[in-house]
């Protein structure tokens, strides 16, 4: 039945338990993390166990490991307790006479393009509205959003993930340009080729990711072979120190881009065709509501970007 769990004698103490014994693969330190004796640990887990009619974990002389069912308990017991957690504290934050809390993961580009105009603008109308901002590739973001631990995310879904598990709005693409510093010897060049780029050491983000793949068939389209010497890296931050400190190249969409080379000693380089990266846009999981305090940041986004889109319009229609 959907409400098994109502109808059994399941409990918190359990998942908290299973969740103990799950990082500390002792039942000892398990129970010693809980605050409780060991014989009042084993009871909860035989109990849990009779309750399930099958071992959850694997007996070990060294310790416990979880059995393919007891990784699934563990998996939902702790999005179940993060979500009640999530729970406390906005009742907490209500009580308070704040708005409440909201974590949003993103990529890069929404981050200069949408996301600090719209936390300018909840900020104005909501100033107890507790904002985190977790920024990371979309391959991250996704399993975060999924365990709830970001509330949603201005990302793309990962092409090894099941779309049915979100809902997306899609915003926009963007552009892609190549930095490098402004002493590189291709940084005067009216036009750089594929088989030039080629010769100079990269530092990317890792295989799989969107900005990655993008700059992977372009090489392969020009039938230029891959550089030899790439860095691979998630952060965006380490990749323009890289690009800044020697001869390294690196890719980025438009507007991180401009704001990055007007900003430091970098340059755009000249590269003859326009090259756009996958679009990104609001992801969140399905069926699962948004707090009060995440759909508040949520609209404005949305909000910022409709309007985004009509000025784009009208510019393009002058």
């Amino acid at each position: 039945m959907p409400d098994w769990f109502l109808r059994s004698r399941l409990k918190l103490r359990h998942l908290q338990l299973l969740l103990a014994i799950d990082e500390q693969r002792n039942l000892h330190r398990a129970a010693e993390r809980m605050n409780i004796a060991q014989p009042a640990a084993s009871k909860l887990l035989a109990e849990v166990e009779a309750i399930f009619g099958q071992p959850l974990f694997d007996r070990h002389p060294r310790g416990l490991t979880p059995t393919v069912q007891g990784e699934i308990l563990i998996r939902n017991g702790s999005l179940a307790l993060r979500t009640l957690t999530q729970a406390a504290t906005e009742v907490n934050a209500f009580t308070k006479g704040q708005t409440g809390m909201v974590t949003v993961g993103t990529v890069m580009a929404p981050m200069i393009e949408l996301l600090v105009d719209a936390i300018e603008e909840v900020r104005a109308h909501h100033p107890g509205l507790q904002i985190t901002v977790e920024h990371n590739i979309s391959d991250v973001l996704a399993p975060k959003l999924l365990e709830g631990e970001v509330d949603f995310a201005l990302a793309r879904i990962p092409g090894d993930h099941d779309p049915k598990q979100f809902t997306y709005q899609q915003l926009w693409g963007e552009e892609l340009h190549l930095l490098c510093r402004e002493t590189h010897p291709l940084a005067n060049k009216e036009a750089v080729t594929m088989a030039e780029l080629a010769q100079w050491p990269w530092v990317l983000q890792p295989r799989g990711a969107p900005l990655r793949q993008r700059i992977e068939h372009l090489f392969l389209e020009a039938g230029t072979p891959m550089p030899r010497s790439i860095v691979n890296s998630t952060s965006a931050v380490m990749s323009l120190i890289m690009v800044n400190q020697s001869d390294a190249i690196t890719s980025l969409e438009w507007n991180v881009a401009k704001l990055m080379s007007g900003m430091s000693r970098l340059r755009m380089l000249n590269f003859p065709e326009r090259v756009f990266l996958q679009p990104y846009g609001l992801l969140t999981v399905a069926e699962r509501p948004l707090s009060p305090g995440a759909k508040i940041m949520y609209d404005a986004i949305l909000g910022l970007a409709a309007r985004r889109e009509r000025e784009k319009s009208l510019e393009e229609c002058q």
